[in-house]
């Protein structure tokens, strides 16, 4: 019985010889009505899959230079390799009957790794790999939970600056001399607090950078203010939620997003909960800057 092999698969069982000498590309690719891929494969991989009816000209991959995802086919190196045009070398096999058959029916004993088992691995199905996939679901859900979570947070300290100078915020508003609550430095601080939860609402996440030097302005505020009025509870309430805006915009899995979560809700929640009922009453007066005139 005669087996025909093409040139190209004679070509990459002797090139998986010599593999260990040379640098693989790795690909992910994906099929263009879905969002999930699959990866990384070697070319000689992807050929297989090819080889097999698994991808098409029309699968798209990531071209790293380009940083988008594009067709196969319109990567004429890599088309090259995955669906090669070459003319077919002819290897005539002469065979005994029952050796031949007993290879048609049991491709299995031929060797090689099976299509099925590659694509459980590249989709993170496998024993081996299914802990990337958990990882980069609780980073999604981080993701997802952080935004909102901060503009939250923000919010709550907005309040916090801003309930202590109501009266001085009214009194500017009645005269209609806007400019004078500028005199109050933490006024400004609330009115930038209350820009940034209404961007973090919308995800801006580009914000993020100067959230994590306003969170070490609340606590480092908190501090001052918490030793200045010898109250322990402003200390902790400012350190939580401080801390709690800082992680929330570093944290890589759900878990610890949960736990930043906690704190700079729970401290920012106390400080608006004690401006609200007076606990900072007085304390503000002292942090006034005649910048623009009152009359």
């Amino acid at each position: 019985m005669t087996i025909y092999m093409s040139f190209q698969n004679c070509r990459a069982k002797l090139s998986s010889k010599v593999a260990p000498l040379q640098i693989m590309a790795d690909y992910y690719i994906r099929t263009p009505d879905r969002e999930e891929s699959r990866g990384p494969f070697e070319a000689s991989q992807l050929l297989t899959l090819a080889e097999a009816g698994q991808i098409t000209e029309n699968t798209l991959h990531y071209d790293e230079s380009k940083e988008e995802w594009t067709p196969i086919g319109l990567n004429q190196q890599l088309k090259a390799e995955v669906f090669p045009e070459n003319e077919k070398l002819s290897l005539k096999i002469n065979l005994p009957e029952e050796t031949s058959t007993k290879v048609e029916n049991n491709p299995a004993e031929q060797g090689g790794i099976k299509v099925t088992d590659m694509l459980a691995a590249a989709e993170c199905d496998s024993e081996e790999t299914s802990h990337l996939k958990k990882k980069e679901e609780s980073f999604q859900k981080a993701a997802a939970l952080s935004s909102s979570s901060l503009g939250v947070m923000i919010m709550l300290s907005a309040v916090a600056l801003l309930a202590p100078h109501s009266s001085v915020i009214n009194e500017a508003i009645s005269a209609e001399k806007f400019s004078t609550i500028f005199n109050y430095p933490f006024v400004i601080v609330g009115l930038f607090d209350f820009i940034m939860a209404a961007l973090l609402f919308l995800a801006v996440t580009e914000v993020y950078p100067l959230l994590r030097g306003r969170a070490m302005l609340t606590l480092g505020f908190g501090i001052y203010v918490g030793w200045a009025l010898g109250d322990p509870i402003i200390l902790i309430a400012s350190a939580a939620g401080g801390f709690g805006i800082f992680y929330a915009t570093i944290a890589q899995s759900f878990s610890t997003m949960l736990v930043a979560v906690a704190l700079g809700i729970g401290g920012h929640a106390i400080l608006a909960y004690l401006a609200i009922i007076g606990h900072f009453a007085g304390f503000f007066d002292s942090m006034y800057f005649e910048l623009i005139p009152t009359k």
